[in-house]
């Protein structure tokens, strides 16, 4: 199965959330840093990805995203369904 590069940054980006969201909240910008992502695209992403139920955000100076389930639960074909690329 070939992906689209939007699957690739998708789970690329939930795995992210999944290893660094201890803490609190991830900020978006620290993902697109880490993960070499334009964060305007890896916005559009998580708008995606919320609206399907994996990820919950939190406004204000420590908001950023988290998962909206416990990671062993969220399966790739999840991440790949919402963001709609299939």
């Amino acid at each position: 199965m070939k992906l689209s590069t939007r699957s690739r940054y998708g789970i690329r980006a939930i795995l992210d959330v999944a290893l660094h969201s201890s803490h609190g909240p991830v900020r978006i910008q620290d993902i697109a840093e880490r993960q070499e992502i334009s964060t305007r695209y890896l916005e559009q992403i998580f708008q995606r990805l919320k609206k399907a139920g994996l990820l919950k955000s939190r406004r204000g100076p420590r908001g950023g995203y988290v998962l909206a389930r416990k990671p062993e639960e969220i399966r790739v074909a999840e991440i790949i369904r919402g963001i709609g690329e299939s």
